[in-house]
């Protein structure tokens, strides 16, 4: 269990591959990739499945996601675009979690497919894939066209609670499903049922599986998650473990319901939830009449108020996890399973007990336990909404909060002020968010980070069981990519109401190879040259003046489909004028 996104990552993507789709006697396969340096054949076996996961017609340019889990249950993100006019699929695999960068940059590369010059894509993604991360907050940008045009996007800041319209996944998922159904799946999802959703679209239906996992913060998904299911793996769809699986309409019609029991499924299309279970109505009342409360007030609802609203019920429900943990001298703190139960109000008891066992409710405590004892402390949304919460809930933990100033004061002044001098960026952006949050918790936070001067490790748990030798009744994490590769899709969505009208095609563009020395999409396709394509005429990129841009751009493709629900959002669709001639290409 633990996080499953990987630290110290060294470059934005590993990997760019053109898919070339199946035929009637050929599976979908890589034509080429860049760097051919990379060689997890795992992985690149897998990329094929989920470009293309079942046969379907493309009428519009879609985005999407999906995931392979490998034997450390680490994450490798899968980004993916179609385009119909191209008759090849573009993905890019990365370590990165960074769905609106990751869109743009897709978008960049499907301008550059139609440059004049062949090398200018591998330039491109040569410098893109060269280039150092920046902190959180900053910038990352690669010049190009000379120095005239720019790829631009910012690194998410840490923390940060997803919001509308910037994030594409959860505006998707607000403008599909109510606050109803959006609870109900929320309620399934603590009680780890198998859930199913299921759509026509493969933008809504990853979209709303990916933000699904989204809202359960500081919580995550443990199980198997799958957001755009392949027709290749619909045999998951019986495993008796937990799962969170996306399945599009077309597969689904092909499961016989019987077969796969109880299940909760929600049609994003119809907005319609199916289940057998009364999960939301077991829930504490107060946390639901709460919830109910902030969903309703909509106008409240847009920037980071939905994902907010969910944050704040967990902060009901587990946010008393602090009255449990245990501070001893020279020892790492400690997670007291009954002091937790018993600090909590009657109401709450019953399903607290429940969720001890459960995984999701593990990892939590895990992870929290590993930023106390690595020195981390209080520093992100849970820990400061949790703050907020108990100066109005709990005189209890006030008090606890003011012996863990005061001995802040005695002891920990020395110690608080070498750590700060000594922070990498990402401590010290941690300290100044816990700053922001308020006096409670910049309190909390000093008074821990003095208790905490020695303990430099996590705290393991035992998986929050009675005993050594029980088993958690919860399922094993999804595939690894060692044994069986899987993945889940999350595609995007689109934000504006009414379509963008770009410049319609006389054609449709043929595969061309990146390289001059490329080969023909297959035996019995002939390359088609770009010799004789126009120049591309770039603006300049800037994130500020996106929509500025955006109007100047003329691009050979349809538009795309942008329904959102209140309000209209700019889509980020850059462009690029860039170059590399070192693309591998791959025959059939």
């Amino acid at each position: 269990m633990g996080s499953r996104i990987r630290e110290n990552v060294k470059h934005f993507f590993e990997c760019f591959c053109e898919v070339v789709p199946p035929t009637a006697d050929k599976e979908a396969w890589i034509i080429q990739q860049y760097p051919d340096t990379y060689n997890d054949e795992e992985v690149l076996k897998s990329v094929p499945k989920f470009a293309y996961p079942y046969k379907f017609e493309n009428t519009i340019i879609q985005h999407y996601s999906f995931v392979l889990t490998d034997i450390e249950s680490k994450w490798t993100f899968g980004f993916c675009r179609h385009d119909p006019k191209s008759e090849t699929a573009l993905v890019v695999l990365t370590y990165l979690p960074w769905h609106q960068a990751f869109y743009k940059f897709l978008d960049n590369i499907a301008v550059l497919t139609q440059s004049p010059r062949s090398e200018d894509l591998g330039e491109f993604l040569r410098d893109v894939h060269n280039r150092k991360l920046p902190d959180p907050g900053k910038m990352f940008e690669v010049t190009f066209n000379k120095g005239e045009s720019m790829f631009a996007v910012e690194r998410p800041k840490q923390f940060q609670l997803p919001s509308i319209p910037e994030n594409r996944n959860l505006t998707e998922y607000y403008n599909a499903v109510d606050a109803n159904n959006m609870m109900l799946i929320f309620a399934s999802m603590l009680y780890e049922r198998r859930i199913i959703f299921t759509s026509k679209k493969l933008t809504r239906l990853s979209a709303s599986v990916q933000s699904a996992n989204d809202i359960i913060y500081p919580m995550l998904w443990q199980h198997i998650f799958i957001p755009v299911l392949p027709m290749a793996l619909i045999d998951y769809l019986l495993a008796p473990m937990p799962f969170l699986i996306g399945v599009p309409d077309e597969v689904l019609k092909k499961v016989h319901r019987h077969e796969i029991g109880d299940v909760v499924i929600l049609d994003a299309d119809a907005n319609t939830v199916e289940t057998p279970f009364d999960d939301l109505n077991s829930l504490p009342q107060e946390v639901i009449n709460s919830l109910k409360k902030q969903l309703k007030n909509r106008s409240a609802l847009l920037g980071d108020g939905v994902s907010r609203a969910f944050l704040r019920a967990l902060v009901q429900l587990i946010g008393g996890y602090r009255e449990a943990l245990h501070f001893q001298p020279g020892e790492k703190v400690t997670f007291d399973r009954d002091k937790f139960i018993d600090s909590r109000p009657v109401t709450l008891q019953p399903f607290l007990k429940q969720m001890l066992h459960l995984q999701i409710f593990q990892q939590f405590i895990e992870e929290r336990l590993e930023m106390l004892n690595t020195g981390l402390g209080f520093s992100d949304e849970f820990e400061i909404e949790a703050c907020r919460y108990s100066e109005k809930t709990s005189s209890k933990l006030k008090q606890q909060y003011r012996e863990w100033t005061s001995t802040m004061r005695k002891e920990g002044t020395a110690f608080f002020k070498s750590v700060k001098e000594k922070a990498n960026p990402a401590m010290k952006s941690a300290v100044k968010t816990v700053k922001d949050g308020g006096k409670g918790v910049k309190s909390a936070y000093k008074g821990l980070r003095s208790k905490l001067r020695e303990n430099q490790s996590p705290q393991q748990l035992q998986n929050g069981l009675d005993s050594p030798n029980d088993k958690p009744r919860s399922a094993p994490n999804s595939p690894t990519g060692k044994r069986r590769s899987l993945g889940f899709s999350v595609p995007t969505t689109t934000y504006r109401k009414d379509s963008l009208n770009f410049k319609s095609s006389t054609s449709e563009r043929a595969y061309s190879p990146l390289t001059p020395i490329s080969q023909p999409l297959s035996p019995d396709t002939s390359d088609r040259s770009r010799s004789g394509t126009p120049g591309l005429d770039i603006p300049r990129i800037d994130l500020m003046t996106e929509m500025q841009d955006l109007l100047q751009l003329r691009l050979d493709t349809p538009p795309v489909d942008r329904s959102v629900y209140h309000f209209i959002c700019v889509h980020i669709c850059p462009l690029a004028y860039v170059a590399n001639n070192s693309l591998s290409v791959k025959t059939g």
